[in-house]
């Protein structure tokens, strides 16, 4: 029984893990159809300020473009996707410990590959709409 209980656990995260991916996937598809729209910058400055924000925030530095929708997404995923695998290793460390203990190590990797792509991402808005 607990095993059934472990196995829809990680499987329920996964799900929610690739639902999160698939919307920002689409979301980056769909700006892309979308021409740029220069006026739309909330702060004008150096692109690299928004993407410093952003690392050290992630979604900071979108908000800071004026893409509020993008930068909830950055930090929704920032803070779901390292919580969904922390969760997953403290199941699968009862089960299997060097799984577990893996999967607890990923997770501040997962963080800090995530905040490297949302600064991207914002420096590259940023670049586009907000320059001085």
């Amino acid at each position: 029984m607990r095993t059934k209980a472990l196995l829809v656990a990680v499987w329920l995260g996964v799900g929610l893990s690739i639902a999160i991916g698939a919307g920002v996937g689409a979301d980056a598809s769909a700006a892309a159809q979308v021409p740029a729209q220069p006026d739309k910058c909330r702060l004008k400055g150096d692109p690299l300020v928004f993407g410093v924000a952003s690392f050290l925030i992630p979604g900071l530095g979108q908000f800071m473009v004026g893409e509020d929708g993008r930068g909830l997404q950055h930090l929704i995923v920032a803070v779901a996707l390292p919580t969904v695998v922390l969760v997953a290793a403290v199941f699968l460390g009862a089960v299997a410990p060097p799984l577990g203990a893996v999967l607890y190590l990923a997770s501040p990797l997962i963080y800090f590959g995530w905040s490297i792509y949302s600064a991207v991402d914002a420096y590259g808005l940023a670049a586009q709409r907000c320059a001085l």
